[in-house]
């Protein structure tokens, strides 16, 4: 409930700030934030006319209420349409995908790990990396996107990342950028993120192999990287002006797919 609230006076103070101006809004999922921002920054290079809000992270969550309220033009969202979001009347428009990974601190001398031992660690099994070092463990908040694709890729996680939460095993970290931000700060961290925001934003976040599969966006293509998040656009059909088709049609473009291509996404 905090979460809601915090959320709907971010968006309040943003609408308010962008409506006076007359700027394109998009707003929404964490995951999605460097890759818009990368398509909005090509986009304004052909039509210098459009003026964008600052984007702002409200989660998918947030983004389809916001978008259904008419509080924004275009949504981001980095999952499904959840079943009780279905009755929204929104659009839902893919454009890329991006390999969720999971990263850690530069000091960390694994390289690789198996489902088994990511399990094994959120269940407080498997304490240490392969040089002695204790694991610190930075956790999401239940709901969030990259749990979601977790709890339905990985045998067993569901179970112990539902226990991790009722025990308060593992510090909860809320946001996409403070996750980033709190693994790169944190020796011995483990954590969770996305290979196009690592290399977008040249963070220093170590991607473990996963199974022995690393996160690229070429394995996610030909299906050896099980693990990734569709990022997409959505936005309501009485919503859609000249100004959000021609960005959307950009975004699903060979230009577009050109720009995500290139920093660590891959495209439809």
């Amino acid at each position: 409930m905090k979460k809601l609230i915090a959320v709907f006076f971010l968006m309040c103070s943003v609408v308010a700030e962008a409506k006076a101006a007359d700027k394109f809004i998009l707003a929404g999922s964490g995951s999605n934030i460097a890759a818009t921002q990368l398509l909005v920054n090509a986009f304004k290079k052909l039509h210098p006319e459009t003026t964008f809000a600052p984007l702002t992270n409200i989660g998918s969550t947030g983004a389809a209420q916001a978008v259904a309220d008419g509080a924004i033009t275009v949504g981001l969202l980095s999952r499904p349409l959840r079943e009780s979001e279905k009755n929204l009347n929104l659009v839902v428009v893919p454009y890329a995908r991006t390999p969720l990974v999971i990263g850690t601190h530069s000091n960390v001398v694994d390289d690789d790990i198996t489902f088994a031992e990511l399990v094994n660690i959120y269940r407080g099994i498997k304490t240490t990396w392969k040089n002695g070092r204790t694991i610190v463990v930075l956790n999401r908040e239940p709901g969030e996107s990259s749990i979601d694709l977790l709890e339905e890729k990985v045998p067993g996680f569901r179970e112990v990342y539902s226990d991790s939460i009722k025990t308060h095993r593992w510090t909860v970290i809320m946001k996409d950028d403070q996750m980033n931000r709190r693994i790169t700060e944190t020796l011995d961290a483990i954590g969770i993120s996305d290979m196009g925001t690592i290399v977008t934003e040249k963070l220093n976040i170590k991607p473990l192999k996963l199974n022995g599969i690393t996160p690229t966006p070429a394995h996610v293509k030909n299906g050896k990287y099980p693990l990734y998040k569709t990022l997409a656009f959505t936005y309501r059909q009485d919503q859609f002006t000249p100004q959000v088709k021609a960005f959307i049609e950009f975004a699903c473009s060979s230009a577009g797919h050109e720009v995500l291509e290139k920093n660590g996404y891959a495209s439809f």
